[in-house]
Protein backbone atom coordinates (compact mmCIF):
# COMPACT_ATOMS: atom_id res chain seq x y z
CA UNK A 1 0.00 0.00 0.00
CA UNK A 2 2.72 2.61 0.82
CA UNK A 3 4.40 1.79 -2.48
CA UNK A 4 1.21 2.61 -4.40
CA UNK A 5 0.95 5.97 -2.62
CA UNK A 6 4.51 6.87 -3.54
CA UNK A 7 3.92 5.81 -7.14
CA UNK A 8 0.79 7.92 -7.41
CA UNK A 9 2.62 10.91 -5.97
CA UNK A 10 5.54 10.38 -8.34
CA UNK A 11 3.12 10.31 -11.29
CA UNK A 12 1.54 13.55 -10.08
CA UNK A 13 4.95 15.19 -9.78
CA UNK A 14 5.85 14.15 -13.30
CA UNK A 15 2.57 15.58 -14.60
CA UNK A 16 3.47 18.90 -12.96
CA UNK A 17 6.93 18.70 -14.52
CA UNK A 18 8.65 18.66 -11.13
CA UNK A 19 12.35 17.77 -11.13
CA UNK A 20 13.54 18.46 -7.60
CA UNK A 21 17.05 19.79 -7.09
CA UNK A 22 19.08 17.53 -4.75
CA UNK A 23 22.57 18.95 -5.30
CA UNK A 24 23.36 21.35 -2.43
CA UNK A 25 26.28 22.81 -4.36
CA UNK A 26 23.97 23.88 -7.18
CA UNK A 27 21.53 25.35 -4.64
CA UNK A 28 24.31 27.51 -3.18
CA UNK A 29 25.35 28.63 -6.66
CA UNK A 30 21.82 29.76 -7.44
CA UNK A 31 21.48 31.77 -4.23
CA UNK A 32 25.01 33.20 -4.48
CA UNK A 33 24.25 34.53 -7.96
CA UNK A 34 21.79 37.00 -6.47
CA UNK A 35 23.16 40.48 -5.89
CA UNK A 36 23.92 41.10 -2.18
CA UNK A 37 21.08 43.55 -1.77
CA UNK A 38 18.40 42.94 0.88
CA UNK A 39 15.42 43.06 -1.47
CA UNK A 40 12.71 40.38 -1.16
CA UNK A 41 12.88 37.23 -3.28
CA UNK A 42 10.09 35.39 -5.08
CA UNK A 43 10.91 31.71 -5.56
CA UNK A 44 9.04 30.01 -8.41
CA UNK A 45 8.34 26.29 -8.11
CA UNK A 46 9.64 25.96 -4.56
CA UNK A 47 8.82 22.24 -4.41
CA UNK A 48 10.51 20.45 -1.52
CA UNK A 49 12.20 23.65 -0.31
CA UNK A 50 15.83 22.92 -1.24
CA UNK A 51 16.39 26.47 -2.52
CA UNK A 52 13.96 27.99 -0.03
CA UNK A 53 16.15 26.82 2.84
CA UNK A 54 19.22 28.64 1.55
CA UNK A 55 17.22 31.76 0.75
CA UNK A 56 15.93 31.85 4.32
CA UNK A 57 19.47 31.37 5.66
CA UNK A 58 20.57 34.38 3.62
CA UNK A 59 18.23 36.52 5.71
CA UNK A 60 15.98 37.56 2.85
CA UNK A 61 12.23 37.99 2.87
CA UNK A 62 10.96 35.05 0.80
CA UNK A 63 7.73 34.30 -1.03
CA UNK A 64 7.52 30.70 -2.25
CA UNK A 65 5.19 29.92 -5.15
CA UNK A 66 4.19 26.26 -5.44
CA UNK A 67 1.27 24.59 -7.22
CA UNK A 68 1.38 21.12 -5.62
CA UNK A 69 -0.76 21.26 -2.43
CA UNK A 70 1.36 18.56 -0.75
CA UNK A 71 4.55 20.58 -1.10
CA UNK A 72 2.85 23.87 -0.33
CA UNK A 73 1.76 22.44 3.04
CA UNK A 74 5.25 21.07 3.68
CA UNK A 75 6.78 24.46 2.92
CA UNK A 76 4.44 26.19 5.39
CA UNK A 77 5.37 23.71 8.12
CA UNK A 78 9.12 23.85 7.44
CA UNK A 79 9.44 27.60 6.94
CA UNK A 80 6.93 29.51 9.09
CA UNK A 81 8.48 32.88 8.16
CA UNK A 82 8.08 32.26 4.42
CA UNK A 83 4.96 33.44 2.62
CA UNK A 84 3.73 30.42 0.62
CA UNK A 85 1.42 31.04 -2.31
CA UNK A 86 -0.21 27.95 -3.81
CA UNK A 87 -0.87 28.64 -7.46
CA UNK A 88 0.41 28.04 -10.97
CA UNK A 89 3.51 30.19 -11.40
CA UNK A 90 2.12 31.43 -14.71
CA UNK A 91 -0.85 32.90 -12.80
CA UNK A 92 1.12 34.39 -9.91
CA UNK A 93 0.71 38.15 -9.40
CA UNK A 94 4.18 39.52 -8.84
CA UNK A 95 4.77 42.25 -6.23
CA UNK A 96 4.76 45.85 -7.38
CA UNK A 97 7.79 46.66 -5.19
CA UNK A 98 11.31 45.80 -6.31
CA UNK A 99 12.27 42.15 -5.84
CA UNK A 100 14.45 39.36 -7.20
CA UNK A 101 13.28 36.06 -8.70
CA UNK A 102 14.75 32.59 -8.28
CA UNK A 103 13.28 29.45 -9.77
CA UNK A 104 13.86 25.83 -10.65
CA UNK A 105 11.40 25.96 -13.54
CA UNK A 106 9.64 22.90 -14.93
CA UNK A 107 11.40 22.32 -18.24
CA UNK A 108 8.10 22.29 -20.12
CA UNK A 109 7.25 25.79 -18.84
CA UNK A 110 10.60 27.44 -19.45
CA UNK A 111 9.68 29.51 -22.52
CA UNK A 112 6.20 30.52 -21.35
CA UNK A 113 7.44 31.48 -17.87
CA UNK A 114 10.37 33.43 -19.29
CA UNK A 115 8.01 35.37 -21.56
CA UNK A 116 5.75 36.08 -18.58
CA UNK A 117 8.66 37.34 -16.47
CA UNK A 118 9.86 39.69 -19.17
CA UNK A 119 6.50 41.47 -19.18
CA UNK A 120 6.71 42.15 -15.44
CA UNK A 121 8.13 45.53 -14.40
CA UNK A 122 9.22 45.27 -10.76
CA UNK A 123 11.90 42.59 -10.50
CA UNK A 124 15.53 43.59 -10.96
CA UNK A 125 17.18 40.19 -11.52
CA UNK A 126 16.15 36.58 -12.06
CA UNK A 127 18.24 33.44 -11.52
CA UNK A 128 16.53 30.57 -13.31
CA UNK A 129 17.35 26.88 -13.52
CA UNK A 130 15.99 25.75 -16.88
CA UNK A 131 16.66 23.18 -19.58
CA UNK A 132 20.28 23.39 -20.77
CA UNK A 133 19.54 24.00 -24.45
CA UNK A 134 17.11 26.78 -23.57
CA UNK A 135 19.58 28.47 -21.20
CA UNK A 136 22.33 28.30 -23.81
CA UNK A 137 20.06 29.63 -26.54
CA UNK A 138 18.81 32.52 -24.41
CA UNK A 139 22.32 33.54 -23.35
CA UNK A 140 23.68 33.31 -26.88
CA UNK A 141 21.01 35.74 -28.03
CA UNK A 142 20.68 34.54 -31.60
CA UNK A 143 16.88 34.31 -31.56
CA UNK A 144 13.83 36.49 -31.93
CA UNK A 145 12.77 36.41 -28.27
CA UNK A 146 16.12 37.70 -27.05
CA UNK A 147 16.29 40.36 -29.74
CA UNK A 148 12.82 41.60 -28.82
CA UNK A 149 13.79 42.07 -25.16
CA UNK A 150 17.53 42.84 -25.36
CA UNK A 151 17.12 46.65 -25.10
CA UNK A 152 15.77 46.17 -21.57
CA UNK A 153 17.40 42.94 -20.30
CA UNK A 154 20.76 41.18 -20.26
CA UNK A 155 20.91 37.38 -20.47
CA UNK A 156 23.84 35.41 -19.04
CA UNK A 157 24.62 31.68 -18.96
CA UNK A 158 26.03 30.88 -15.52
CA UNK A 159 26.63 27.13 -15.61
CA UNK A 160 25.45 23.69 -16.61
CA UNK A 161 23.66 21.40 -14.13
CA UNK A 162 23.86 17.64 -14.82
CA UNK A 163 20.64 15.65 -14.91
CA UNK A 164 21.84 13.60 -11.92
CA UNK A 165 21.38 16.73 -9.77
CA UNK A 166 17.58 16.26 -9.98
CA UNK A 167 15.02 13.74 -8.76
CA UNK A 168 13.27 12.38 -10.69
CA UNK A 169 16.22 12.58 -13.09
CA UNK A 170 15.25 14.32 -16.36
CA UNK A 171 16.42 13.16 -19.77
CA UNK A 172 18.50 16.33 -20.29
CA UNK A 173 20.80 18.59 -18.28
CA UNK A 174 19.76 21.89 -16.77
CA UNK A 175 21.36 25.29 -17.21
CA UNK A 176 21.54 28.37 -14.98
CA UNK A 177 20.28 31.48 -16.73
CA UNK A 178 20.66 34.88 -15.10
CA UNK A 179 18.54 37.74 -16.43
CA UNK A 180 19.17 41.30 -15.32
CA UNK A 181 17.12 44.38 -16.03
CA UNK A 182 19.33 47.02 -17.65
CA UNK A 183 19.90 50.05 -15.45
CA UNK A 184 20.20 52.13 -18.63
CA UNK A 185 17.85 50.68 -21.29
CA UNK A 186 18.95 50.89 -24.91
CA UNK A 187 15.47 52.12 -25.87
CA UNK A 188 12.62 53.79 -23.95
CA UNK A 189 10.06 51.32 -22.56
CA UNK A 190 7.38 53.22 -24.46
CA UNK A 191 8.91 51.96 -27.71
CA UNK A 192 8.58 48.32 -26.68
CA UNK A 193 5.62 47.21 -28.79
CA UNK A 194 6.70 49.05 -31.89
CA UNK A 195 10.28 47.83 -31.54
CA UNK A 196 9.18 44.21 -31.01
CA UNK A 197 7.02 44.33 -34.13
CA UNK A 198 10.05 45.65 -36.00
CA UNK A 199 12.22 42.76 -34.78
CA UNK A 200 9.57 40.21 -35.73
CA UNK A 201 9.26 41.75 -39.19
CA UNK A 202 13.03 41.52 -39.74
CA UNK A 203 13.28 37.95 -38.46
CA UNK A 204 10.40 36.78 -40.65
CA UNK A 205 11.01 39.10 -43.61
CA UNK A 206 12.02 37.98 -47.08
CA UNK A 207 15.42 38.62 -48.52
CA UNK A 208 18.89 37.26 -49.03
CA UNK A 209 20.64 38.49 -45.93
CA UNK A 210 20.00 41.18 -43.34
CA UNK A 211 20.62 44.17 -45.62
CA UNK A 212 18.01 43.06 -48.15
CA UNK A 213 15.52 42.06 -45.47
CA UNK A 214 15.81 45.44 -43.73
CA UNK A 215 15.37 47.26 -47.04
CA UNK A 216 12.26 45.20 -47.84
CA UNK A 217 10.80 45.78 -44.37
CA UNK A 218 11.65 49.47 -43.87
CA UNK A 219 12.54 50.91 -47.27
CA UNK A 220 15.95 51.91 -45.90
CA UNK A 221 19.28 50.59 -47.17
CA UNK A 222 21.63 50.18 -44.23
CA UNK A 223 25.21 49.17 -44.92
CA UNK A 224 27.66 47.06 -42.93
CA UNK A 225 25.05 44.76 -41.43
CA UNK A 226 25.93 41.15 -40.50
CA UNK A 227 24.83 38.39 -42.83
CA UNK A 228 21.76 37.25 -40.86
CA UNK A 229 19.41 38.88 -38.31
CA UNK A 230 20.51 36.37 -35.70
CA UNK A 231 24.03 37.85 -35.88
CA UNK A 232 22.90 41.28 -34.67
CA UNK A 233 23.83 42.18 -31.08
CA UNK A 234 21.56 44.08 -28.68
CA UNK A 235 23.18 47.43 -29.44
CA UNK A 236 22.93 46.70 -33.19
CA UNK A 237 19.19 46.09 -32.96
CA UNK A 238 18.58 49.29 -31.00
CA UNK A 239 20.64 51.33 -33.46
CA UNK A 240 19.01 49.73 -36.51
CA UNK A 241 15.56 50.42 -35.11
CA UNK A 242 16.45 54.07 -34.41
CA UNK A 243 17.86 54.56 -37.90
CA UNK A 244 14.99 53.03 -39.86
CA UNK A 245 11.79 53.97 -38.00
Amino acid sequence: MPTRRRSARDRARRELGQNFLIDEGVVRRLVDLLEPTPIPVVELGAGSGAITRDLVRSGREVTAVELDPHWADRLRDAFPDVRVVRCDMLDYRFPTAEHAVVGNLPFGLTTSMTRRLLTEKSWSEAVLLVQWDVARKRAKGANQLNAQWAPWYEFQLRGRVPARSFRPMPAVDGGILKVRRRLQPLLPRGEQRRYQRFVEAVFTGRGRGTTEIVRNVTGHRVRNLPALPRDLQAEDWARLYAETT
